[in-house]
Parts: C-alpha cells; sequence; structure tokens
C-alpha cells in the first residue's frame, strides 16, 4: 500500500510538472490575431494547436503555432524555476471560433476556445459597426471573496455574451507572496475564463514588487513605440470605441521619466484617437488609481487624488474622455460628469442617463473581491458628484452598442442582482 501512495504521489507530481498551466490569452498590436501565455515546470518542446470552427467555408484542420519561453525564477525565499511559454495565432477571421490546445513533447492541455473578432489595428476599420461587450472590474484577488464574481463570470461564459475582460489592476493579491504561488494559484483558479477570453490587464499597487517583474513577465499586452513590452500602458480599438489603459502607479512612487514616456505616448494617443472619431466616436480610459472618489478621509481621494487630477484630467477634458473607469478602492461608486471638482451638465441628465455629456463619466469598480475584503468603508456623506455607491462584491459590464449609445451595468456577484446601470448617448462629438 506504501508503494501504491509512493507512486500515486510520483505520477501527481510529474503531471504537474508536464502539465501546462495558468493559461491565460490576450490581444496583440496586430489586427487578427491571439496570443496565448502559459507556464511549464519543465523546458519542453511545445506548441499550440489550433483550427477555425463554426465558419461555413473553413474545413476545420488542426494548424500548428510556434512558442517562445522565458525561464523566470518566481520565488524569493526558495529557487522556484519556471517556464513562461507565449505564442500567437495568426489570420484570425472575426466571424470564426476557434479551438485550441498546448501539446508538449509529454502531453497536452484541454482544448479552450476564443472568437476570431479582435481589435482594429487599420482602416478600413471593418469593426467599428459592431455591438460590443467587455467585462470590468479591478482587485480581484484569490480565497473565499473573490468566489463570488468568478461563480459569476463562469455562468456568464455559459452564453458567451461578452468578447473579453478588463482587470483594472491589484491581481491575485499579491502575485509575489509564497514565493510566487499566489500568482500561480490565481491564473490557475480563472484558467476556465482567461483561456476563452482575451483576459486584458493593467498594473496596480499590489504589483509594484521588484519593479513589477511577476506582472511584466506573465501578462503580455499590446506592444506599442512607448511601452518596451511592459504592458504598462497600451490601447486598442474594439467596436465603436478606443480604449486606453494606462498605469497610475507611477505618479504616486514619483517616477518622473515613467510619467513623461507615458504621458508623452497617451497625448498622441488622444490626438489620433480623436482623429478617427468619426469611427470610434467613444473613448474609455482605465486606470487602477482613481481621480475622483468619497472616501475624503482618505490619501487616495484627496492627496493621491490630487497628483492624478494635475496630472491627467485636462488630457480627459481636451481630448473630450467619455468615461474614465477605475479601481483600487474596494466598492462600486458611480459618479457624474465632472470637471475640476465640479458637476457638469449635460444637454438631458436624469439618474440613469446622459445626454451629450460636456465632461468625463468616472465609474469605480474595485469590489472584484480579495484577501483585504471591504477595507473601504461606504461614507455616511457622499460628495455632490456620487450618485451610487455599494460594497457588494460584483464586476461591470460595458456594452458599446453603436455610434450614439454606450449602456454600463453594475451586478452584484453576491445577490445576483443588477445593482445600477446608465446610459450614455450622444448625437454629436465634443471637442475643445
Amino acid at each position: 500500500m506504501c508503494k501504491l501512495n509512493y507512486f500515486i504521489s510520483l505520477s501527481l507530481v510529474l503531471g504537474t510538472l508536464f502539465q501546462p498551466e495558468q493559461i491565460h490569452l490576450s490581444w496583440t498590436e496586430n489586427e487578427n490575431e491571439m496570443r496565448a501565455t502559459w507556464v511549464n515546470f519543465l523546458n519542453l518542446e511545445t506548441f499550440i494547436r489550433y483550427r477555425p470552427i463554426l465558419c461555413s467555408d473553413i474545413i476545420p484542420d488542426w494548424l500548428s503555432a510556434p512558442s517562445s519561453c522565458t525561464p523566470f525564477n518566481a520565488g524569493e525565499i526558495i529557487y522556484r524555476l519556471q517556464y513562461i511559454y507565449t505564442s500567437v495565432i495568426p489570420n484570425l477571421r472575426p466571424e470564426c471560433f476557434y479551438e485550441y490546445f498546448i501539446e508538449t513533447s509529454m502531453t497536452q492541455s484541454e482544448i479552450y476556445m476564443f472568437s476570431g473578432r479582435t481589435p482594429d489595428a487599420s482602416e478600413p476599420y471593418q469593426d467599428a459597426k459592431n455591438p460590443l461587450s467587455m467585462v470590468v472590474y479591478g482587485d480581484l484577488g484569490i480565497g473565499k471573496n473573490s468566489l463570488f464574481v468568478k461563480n459569476s463570470l463562469m455562468q456568464e461564459i455559459k452564453v458567451r455574451d461578452f468578447l473579453g475582460i478588463i482587470h483594472m489592476g491589484d491581481i491575485a493579491y499579491d502575485m509575489h507572496e509564497d514565493d510566487g504561488m499566489v500568482g500561480d494559484r490565481f491564473l490557475n483558479s480563472i484558467q476556465d475564463i482567461s483561456a476563452n477570453f482575451a483576459y486584458m490587464v493593467l498594473p496596480g499597487n499590489h504589483e509594484l514588487k521588484h519593479n513589477l517583474t511577476h506582472y511584466r513577465t506573465k501578462f503580455k499586452m499590446p506592444l506599442n513605440s512607448a511601452n518596451d513590452g511592459t504592458s504598462f500602458f497600451y490601447s486598442f480599438n474594439l467596436g465603436a470605441a478606443h480604449f486606453i489603459m494606462i498605469n497610475t502607479e507611477m505618479y504616486i512612487s514619483d517616477h518622473p521619466d515613467q510619467i513623461l514616456t507615458q504621458y508623452n505616448w497617451l497625448k498622441k494617443d488622444l490626438e489620433i484617437a480623436n482623429q478617427n472619431r468619426q469611427a470610434f466616436p467613444w473613448i474609455f480610459v482605465f486606470t487602477h488609481r482613481p481621480l475622483y472618489c468619497s472616501l475624503i478621509e482618505f490619501s487616495e481621494c484627496t492627496s493621491e487624488a490630487e497628483i492624478l487630477k494635475s496630472a491627467l484630467e485636462g488630457l480627459w477634458h481636451e481630448y473630450a474622455v467619455d468615461i474614465m473607469f477605475e479601481a483600487h478602492n474596494h466598492y462600486y461608486e458611480r459618479c457624474t460628469p465632472i470637471y475640476k471638482d465640479r458637476v457638469v451638465k449635460s444637454e438631458y441628465d436624469d439618474f440613469n442617463t446622459h445626454y451629450n455629456a460636456n465632461a468625463t463619466l468616472y465609474i469605480i469598480s474595485g469590489n472584484g473581491g480579495n484577501n483585504e475584503g471591504h477595507n473601504d468603508p461606504i461614507p455616511e456623506v457622499w460628495q455632490d458628484w456620487t450618485l451610487v455607491m455599494t460594497d457588494e462584491y460584483g464586476y461591470g459590464k460595458l456594452d458599446v452598442l453603436n455610434k450614439t449609445h454606450v449602456h454600463w451595468t453594475q451586478y452584484g456577484a453576491v445577490s445576483g442582482d443588477m445593482v445600477d446601470h446608465v446610459w450614455l448617448i450622444k448625437n454629436r462629438l465634443r471637442f475643445y
């Protein structure tokens, strides 16, 4: 019996060493591509097998894409060598779905599936006319508090009514801890989600350890001329919208060289986005830290927010950013359109509608659930510009229906209810 247990234990260990894990997808800087990133604990010959499905004129033969490998010591106290693999699946067609699995010289992963629809990188911008849904949240970790959101997302997957996910920083809480095993457990816990949908991320304060090494190594976001492959900031066009992800940590930790590099890229990106506004009339910015939030007894809503306002709010106004999505605070908060700490009236406003808004709308969705729980209390006195607040764990859904209508919904993952929604409607472009 002891020998049997020994062989069972040995086979489990060997299976773990051979098996690809922590599989997650992301869009690239190019059209018609999807990147897969994963981990092996042995350096094995590895590639992706994939095939188109649900396409009427394509024979679904299995194709192969090569992978590249980067060794990574994930440990701090003990040496934990991992091999980070990445592979790009090319020549995708937006009307198709694709099955894929990762094959090594020893074993293979399960079969996963993703949509062939990807961001528009160049004209004629064929995707701009199509409606779009994205799931958005921040501060999702591991443990019991995160299970509410993860379980809700698993239900969403069954109907596949969204295209991708945006995780606005504070990933796993904290990826580097326990010799990197916290990050491993997190990426394995979301694999059924991240291996089937583009999982787009940006850095938060919990990624800062060791100059964001775990974040930079395990996440491969779209390249641009300024980000040097760090995945700190990037953008893409999808549906009728331009999406921008930036790193707000550099402002709080005071890295002037990084700030200047990102600012110059950001200003140029916004200029180009406004030149393309007929195709992509909506501009959304995603960050980790908030510019506006109601916890005035905490520095993230006072002194730190003022630093970010000074650096960024002028750009949002100059280039008519429609919505800024934020996280960091462990609750949900929706504000009115705001500029320089004042409510800005739209042509028409009610509680759930802004028609032809004249300033940027701010939304915090930082209640994904993590080991810190609800450490940000809901204030008794709200700011004049705050409309809704809740500390229920949850996530948001951004629906870009067309060039004139956008709908945001926040879902409570504990109650299963819609806890808030808002329409942005416009029939004109806003420039200053």
